[in-house]
């Protein structure tokens, strides 16, 4: 029999098996494996900790399958934060972007996946961290949607906000998985809300006619804007980069060659059209010639009001002293627009370009020329978006059909 004074001898853990312990004052389990060594030479031990014993044990385990799979990030990696990471990784994809999608992706990295997930280390975030990102989004109110002269007012972030986000948050992980920062692509187990598919309301045809002639006997100095858009099917972006070099009045046609992306100290920074079919030449209707041409009469009147105080980038549409159009200003000033016709907030911006092909089809102009005009990539996404408008025209033809069949007149 031992003596019962003498301190028991525990077996000596093997390499790779790690220890587990319990720390009194922090109130922590601590658990440790060695799973490696450092490029120092030095052992590279790995250390985790909960408030429960049974899951330090499993993070234990989850550290050492992983290192035994050749899985486990190295020790720099296994430090990072999600914001950290987020932020080399959307700077490491700028030459592989359009500079308007990169731009949409650094509003979302900064604006929703860092305020809410950043905090966690990129090892350690989990499917339930994501959901509950995303549900807490739902239920959040967009700042945009606030009107400071109506207290209370306010909507919270949309679905197709929370899929946005959850677009760029898989590709960002796709890319830590590649570089070997975690072994899974953790939003692969989280699903985005569904996302409704919207009706389009369009304004009628006579509050759309109204919406030009009030604008154009108000005097506003951006009624040409909101008839180009009507008529041309233009994006905002395309419309507010448009120079007057890309437009021949007397030929009566205005070619989209660039994209506004931003305006830096008043200096206009540009990007390629959405697609490659986005670079297009647009034949105008007369009004909207007519209301070029009397933009430019006012134009030239602002410029030499202002002499060398105005801003000349060739623009076709500006600012008072020939900046680029913010866009926040462009809907601050098109709901102006909306009041003055009697049409009702909800109207959007780009609800013109809806309403140019919409009308289009209506008229009878084929599905290919709408989808060439609106500078969509695809005749099928012009089909998807107006099916409405396609319905129509297959009913003209189901009845031009029979009148031909049968010889009636």
């Amino acid at each position: 029999m031992s003596d019962p004074g003498t301190k028991r001898r525990g077996r000596k853990r093997a390499d790779g098996e790690g220890t587990l312990y319990f720390d009194a004052k922090r109130k922590l389990w601590i658990g440790e494996v060695m799973v490696g060594y450092l490029p120092n030479g030095k052992p590279d031990i790995r250390r985790t900790t909960a408030r429960r014993q049974d899951d330090c044990k499993a993070k234990l385990e989850d550290v050492k399958g992983k290192a035994s799979g050749g899985t486990l990030p190295p020790r720099e990696k296994a430090r990072d934060t999600v914001a950290a990471f987020l932020d080399r990784w959307v700077e490491t994809v700028r030459p592989s972007l359009r500079a308007s999608t990169h731009k949409r992706y650094a509003d979302i990295v900064r604006l929703h996946l860092k305020p809410w997930l950043g905090r966690h280390r990129l090892v350690d975030l989990k499917p339930d961290h994501i959901q509950g990102f995303y549900s807490g989004l739902l239920m959040t109110i967009n700042p945009k949607t606030v009107d400071p002269e109506k207290p209370g007012s306010g909507k919270p972030y949309s679905p197709r906000t929370v899929h946005h986000c959850h677009a760029v948050l898989h590709r960002a992980l796709d890319r830590a998985l590649v570089w070997g920062y975690v072994s899974r692509n953790v939003a692969e187990a989280v699903d985005p809300p569904r996302v409704p598919r919207a009706e389009l309301l369009l304004p009628s045809l006579p509050e759309l006619a109204t919406l030009l002639d009030v604008a154009k006997a108000a005097d506003d100095r951006l009624a040409a804007l909101w008839t180009i858009a009507l008529y041309s099917g233009c994006r905002q972006g395309e419309l507010l980069a448009l120079k007057w070099d890309d437009l021949d009045l007397n030929e009566g046609a205005l070619t989209v060659r660039r994209t506004l992306v931003g305006a830096k100290g008043g200096v206009p920074s540009y990007g390629e059209p959405k697609t490659a079919k986005s670079r297009r030449t647009i034949t105008l209707a007369q009004e909207a010639i007519s209301a070029l041409r009397a933009h430019r009469v006012t134009q030239n009147a602002e410029r030499l009001a202002l002499g060398e105080g105005w801003s000349d980038f060739g623009l076709v549409f500006t600012s008072t002293i020939g900046t680029p159009l913010d866009n926040r200003n462009v809907i601050r000033l098109f709901k102006r627009a909306l009041a003055r016709a009697g049409l009702p907030d909800t109207v959007r911006f780009h609800d013109l370009r809806h309403a140019s092909a919409t009308i289009g089809l209506a008229a009878g102009t084929d599905l290919k020329t709408t989808s060439a005009r609106l500078g969509h990539s695809t005749i099928t996404i012009t089909a998807d978006l107006y099916t409405h408008a396609v319905r129509s025209l297959d009913v003209e033809a189901a009845a031009r059909i029979e009148r031909v069949l049968r010889g009636a007149v």
